[in-house]
């Protein structure tokens, strides 16, 4: 059980120090995680090669240099497109919303939102305040593990 305990305890800090870096360095993580990222494939790519596997190797080298070069720039269109979709979610519910003959404030509430967020995503901080979010439930998340791990 001892085992366990510890392997709760490290994935419990792991999550805490994730979730706070997230919220301190927000989309420069994401920033982070890409050249992580690119570098693993150029690596298994080299490997892959070394071992004479050419597809393989020259395949992962491919995709390792894309996402090195090309990460940011098409996380943008991505975020971009989404974000615009999200929106154009929001106002079809929006729409359908007050279609409504029994609506209430939160089935107008909802689409705004989704508006709201479709939009920052698409031209504004969006992506920033999601990454604080997701730093802030990880913490969170990583103190309740560690709570419950340390009272086992």
């Amino acid at each position: 059980m001892a085992k366990k305990t510890n392997s709760e305890l490290f994935a419990s800090l792991l999550y805490i120090i994730i979730g706070v870096l997230l919220v301190i360095f927000r989309s420069e993580t994401l920033g982070w995680a890409m050249t992580i990222a690119g570098i693993f494939f150029v690596v298994s790519g080299i490997l892959d090669l070394i071992k004479k596997n050419w597809a393989g190797g020259a395949v992962s080298i491919i995709i390792g240099i894309a996402i090195l070069v090309l990460g940011w720039v098409l996380t943008g269109i991505v975020l971009l497109v989404l974000g615009i979709l999200i929106a154009i979610k929001g106002v079809v519910a929006l729409i359908d919303a007050f279609k409504k003959s029994d609506k209430n404030a939160l089935d107008i509430l909802f689409p705004v939102l989704t508006v709201v967020v479709g939009l920052m995503l698409a031209f504004g901080n969006g992506l920033d305040i999601m990454i604080i979010i997701v730093g802030v439930l990880l913490a969170i998340d990583g103190v309740l593990g560690l709570i419950g791990s340390l009272k086992k």
